[in-house]
């Protein structure tokens, strides 16, 4: 598997999550903040941690292969948080409570155990909006390096802007994705922060709104939620969840001035049901009054970006969870199902139609030929969405906050739970047997679902 490449890549996040905290450890120390002290421990140690596993990795490195790909993934997705979650745990909280912020950062997801607390301190405000830039970046990074291929999509997709080197060889393919998508990725979150600025948004609100915004978080520094939001704010922010839940394949390609050779029908389709979903929602709100046509427009991309807040009147729950379950665009920020594994569906299911009106045609060969892994991800999706949904309402929870907390936590789509009736206290109102189970279901839902079964898989260890 290529241990020391494993090693060297864990010590790489680590640094990366200890240099993150020196910012909130910064403006803790100049507020005069509670949180200094924690934030300085918990860079010091994991920076030590960091520099101990980059030393222990001194040597030459062996190719990672799909399994060790997958320990890096893990890693990432599970035990950085439990480092990132030490500024938490140290200012008062349980360490469940804490780990559970931080996996709810780390995976974009955004669902608190309460909104009110999660804004009243500004350096860790900072730090769990820093946390969902990381996790959206890591995002994009996993699935264009190593998710959106043949084998787990069924077709071909577009060919990423970066090499993904030798066939046996994952890691490669991985740190090339981070350092293509880097400068984009930061681009953006740079002029996202200077229009929030601009829009008269304090410098705190504006850093948190663009760093969360960019990866599909949903985190607004008001206590509020999105009630007191100016109209400029609100507009930069529906062109930034738009930005978030759109394929960076293409966008790099395009800034690249690959114009010619771009050729994808995903964020076609994303633009299309943003549309589509905005005009549903307007319709259910009450048809015939423009004015409200903008804002469910807007409540359409946030829900479909997975970001997951929605201002002016919300749509009905049903319909809103269906639309986070759709998600956006495969290399993206958003969660979700994702639109690529729909269009896969929709053909597969459109050629078994046309066989079954004219059994005799010839269609010529099929469009798509190898969808297993979107069916794997279908069946998983769904049954594991269902186990969630009775795991929560077992716990005495009405259907309707379990359905909405299960969806929210499996789609990376936190606020959506503010939505339910019962959910005004966030995921508070469930107790620690069941957060962890939510802890899963995020987690899960960064994670290709092929590649999860493959974790209780003894034979995938073994060859």
């Amino acid at each position: 598997m290529g241990l020391t490449a494993i090693l060297r890549s864990f010590a790489a996040i680590l640094i990366c999550v200890g240099l993150a905290m020196l910012a909130p450890l910064a403006l803790a120390v100049s507020g005069d903040d509670p949180s200094a002290g924690p934030f300085l421990f918990g860079a010091v140690s994991t920076l030590i941690a960091g520099a101990g596993a980059w030393a222990a990795s001194i040597g030459r490195s062996a190719p990672s292969d799909f399994r060790g790909a997958l320990v890096i993934i893990l890693l990432w997705w599970v035990v950085a948080p439990a480092f990132a979650s030490i500024p938490f745990a140290l200012g008062g909280a349980t360490f469940a409570d804490a780990y559970f912020e931080a996996i709810a950062a780390v995976t974009t997801t955004g669902g608190w155990l309460s909104r009110d607390a999660a804004v009243s301190s500004p350096s860790l405000m900072l730090w769990r909006a820093e946390l969902q830039w990381l996790g959206g970046l890591a995002s994009i990074a996993i699935a264009a390096a190593i998710f959106i291929r043949p084998a787990f999509i069924g077709i071909d997709t577009l060919l990423p802007p970066f090499s993904r080197g030798a066939k046996n060889d994952f890691l490669r393919p991985l740190r090339n994705a981070v350092f293509s998508f880097w400068s984009i990725y930061a681009g953006a979150t740079f002029f996202a922060f200077a229009a929030f600025a601009l829009a008269g948004e304090p410098t705190l609100h504006a850093a948190v709104m663009a760093l969360s915004g960019v990866a599909s978080g949903g985190f607004l520094p008001g206590g509020g939620g999105s009630g007191g939001l100016a109209l400029w704010t609100i507009a930069i922010l529906f062109v930034l969840m738009v930005f978030s839940g759109s394929n960076f394949v293409v966008i790099a390609r395009l800034v690249r001035g690959a114009k010619e050779r771009v050729r994808d029908i995903e964020n076609g389709a994303y633009f299309l049901i943003i549309i589509f979903a905005g005009f549903f929602f307007w319709l259910l709100a009450g048809a015939g009054d423009l004015k409200l046509l903008a804002p469910q427009t807007f409540n359409a991309a946030s829900i479909l970006s997975t970001n997951g807040f929605t201002i002016g009147e919300a749509p009905p729950l049903s319909v809103v969870l269906v639309t986070a379950i759709i998600g956006g665009a495969a290399v993206s920020t958003a969660g979700g199902f994702k639109i690529l594994r729909w269009l896969v569906i929709m053909r597969r299911a459109g050629e078994e139609l046309r066989r079954l009106i004219e059994p005799s045609a010839v269609f010529g060969k099929r469009r798509v030929s190898n969808e297993l892994g979107v069916w794997i991800h279908f069946l998983v999706f769904t049954m594991t969405l269902a186990g969630l949904v009775v795991i929560l309402s077992s716990g005495g929870h009405e259907f309707e906050l379990a359905a909405a907390a299960a969806v929210s936590a499996l789609s990376n789509a936190g606020p959506l739970i503010y939505l339910a009736e019962g959910g005004e206290s966030g995921y508070a109102a469930f107790s620690e047997p069941y957060r962890w189970a939510l802890a899963v279901a995020m987690v899960l839902g960064r994670l290709e679902a092929a590649v999860a079964l493959a974790l209780i898989n003894r034979w995938f260890w073994r060859t």
